[in-house]
């Protein structure tokens, strides 16, 4: 489950997926990294790795946690007149926080798929 930090002015998210795994998939299993509707079959959210962005339609990892677990974060500024910063969060990044939580759900099953693949090739 994605933790979330606030200190002054920014947010950090910091999802429980390292760098390294969020690579692999997206490498082998890109589409286990969104979320689609059930009707038209279309992404409706998606997990990527660049710039730091969070918004409704997908979260965007731009860095990695300063410790050996290396975990995706993403930094989001909050404007220096938002009085209730928890608030702006949540208003901000609440729903792209819960979907990317449902996807975190699924990543270690991604991950053993991956390497059950990985181990018929070798």
């Amino acid at each position: 489950m994605a933790k979330v930090n606030i200190a002054g002015n920014s947010c950090v998210i910091t999802s429980e997926i390292s760098m390294a795994d969020l690579e692999t998939v997206k490498k082998y299993h890109p589409s286990a990294l969104a979320l689609y509707d059930p009707e038209t079959k279309e992404s409706t959210f998606k997990v990527g790795i660049g710039s730091n962005s969070v918004n409704d339609h997908g979260v965007s990892f731009g860095g990695t946690s300063n410790d050996e677990a290396k975990l995706t974060t993403a930094t989001l500024s909050i404007p220096s007149d938002v009085e209730d910063a928890k608030e702006y969060v949540l208003d901000k990044a609440g729903l792209a926080i819960a979907n990317l939580n449902r996807i975190e759900e699924s990543i270690d099953g991604e991950l053993e798929a991956i390497r059950a693949e990985c181990d018929k090739k070798m």
